[in-house]
């Protein structure tokens, strides 16, 4: 059974986990690394019932957002590299009154929207059938700009989408969705020891 490893970042795509009422690729070390704007590797490492939903909302622009963790499905790697299956998990961790977890993973098919969105209460670590949904990519989409992605290779006999993550919105919130064109650039930004900040690339 595979394991994984963990990366702490700041996430600061100015998108967080939101309360709401809806309920709702395996690494491969020759991959080129994803590098945060010092032009440095992104490292992975460790951080120390009722159903709580939540979806991936987007927040005001001067907030710089809440930390997330970044998981290979490769535990030999210590990198996170581009087009390699990850984890994303939002930290702090839930109060243990919510019974769901922080892991990002993409929700059944929404007909009233037609969307796919993003949401939390994924599966961490365990990649396969079973966990398939909970398993993104990171795609270079300039020098130091990237992409989120949904397409899994966990299991390789598993139909899957394959899509971009983008911004979409959802009433009065802004949300992540899965994309059938390009997807939001964002970029990492080192602001401590052990963890990170992914802001939003401004587009003209």
């Amino acid at each position: 059974m595979k394991t994984t490893t963990a990366s702490v970042f700041l996430l600061f795509i100015i998108f967080s986990v939101t309360p709401s009422s809806f309920l709702f690729g395996v690494a491969n070390a020759t991959n080129e690394p994803v590098l945060d704007i010092d032009g440095n590797e992104v490292q992975t490492g460790r951080p120390s019932g009722n159903p709580c939903p939540e979806v991936v909302a987007q927040r005001r622009s001067s907030d710089d957002g809440i930390p997330v963790i970044f998981s290979n499905s490769d535990s030999n790697d210590g990198v996170v590299r581009l087009s390699s299956d990850i984890n994303i998990e939002f930290i702090p961790l839930r109060p243990k009154l919510c019974r769901t977890t922080t892991v990002w993973k993409v929700d059944d098919y929404d007909h009233s929207a037609g969307k796919w969105w993003v949401i939390t209460d994924g599966v961490k670590g365990n990649p396969g059938a079973n966990t398939l949904t909970s398993w993104f990519r990171i795609e270079k989409a300039g020098d130091l700009d990237y992409t989120f992605k949904y397409c899994p290779a966990v299991c390789g006999t598993c139909p899957a989408l394959c899509n971009k993550i983008t911004r979409d919105s959802d009433g009065e919130m802004v949300r992540l969705a899965l994309s059938t064109g390009n997807g939001w650039p964002f970029y990492f930004k080192k602001v401590g020891k052990s963890a990170m900040e992914i802001q939003q690339v401004a587009r003209n």
